[in-house]
């Protein structure tokens, strides 16, 4: 019974810093410095943004008829794969901060602010909306990107300049480190990606609805509409 509660108090906790991101409150992380299972609340976060994105694209999955195990299993692993980015990403910030700022904060924290950035990709199963997807898409990154702000001027204890000179420095940053060693693990997780699916992410919902109808395997609502 203990586990089971511990287990609904995180939902509990979870749920609470999702609804604080999302209105961009400013509790937010007071809430979640002074949680004990912070690390555990914005990796619950992320991962949830990551599966989320990953439902949105499950249209790939539904084309190659991926199996119930391998469906899950691909909502797990880009939920992990979005945990080990924004790591990544925070770290860069982090970096970023250290030589701008006298006083920035720890590493971990830095990290956990960039984390609950993500909170608006929970929506990302919207993006499997045809033709309207892609705008989803850029409403949930604009989103993201004023809690990570809002973020970085809490962290940072900055203004609103400082804060975006910061995050566009750490963008640059990151972008360096993809090009620099970024391609291998792409790569090396593209690879894993067709191994598990039998296909890549790098079409849009339209291209495969249509390639699906194209085939005569279609619902009949998709193959009329292209007579």
């Amino acid at each position: 019974m203990g586990v089971l509660q511990d287990f609904f108090t995180y939902l509990h906790h979870l749920s609470q810093v999702i609804h604080y991101a999302l209105t961009l409150d400013p509790r937010l992380y007071a809430y979640v410095s002074a949680n004990p299972s912070a690390n555990w609340l914005v990796a619950g976060v992320v991962f949830l943004a990551g599966a989320s994105t990953l439902l949105g694209q499950s249209v790939v999955l539904f084309v190659n008829r991926v199996r119930r195990g391998r469906f899950l299993f691909s909502l797990a692993l880009n939920g992990v794969m979005y945990i080990i980015s924004y790591l990544v990403w925070g770290a860069m910030i982090a970096l970023v901060g250290r030589f701008l700022f006298s006083d920035p904060p720890a590493w971990g924290s830095v990290i956990r602010l960039v984390g609950l950035s993500t909170a608006p990709l929970i929506f990302g199963f919207f993006i499997l909306i045809p033709w309207m997807g892609p705008f989803i898409g850029r409403v949930l990154n604009v989103w993201g990107f004023l809690i990570l702000l809002s973020a970085v001027e809490f962290g940072f204890q900055i203004g609103f300049w400082q804060a975006l000179l910061c995050v566009g420095l750490g963008w640059l940053l990151m972008l360096a480190l993809h090009r620099a060693v970024g391609r291998p693990i792409v790569a090396l997780r593209n690879r894993l990606w067709r191994r598990v699916i039998g296909s890549s992410l790098d079409a849009s919902t339209e291209d495969l609805l249509l390639q699906f109808a194209q085939k005569g395997e279609a619902p009949v609502v998709l193959q009329r509409g292209r007579q």
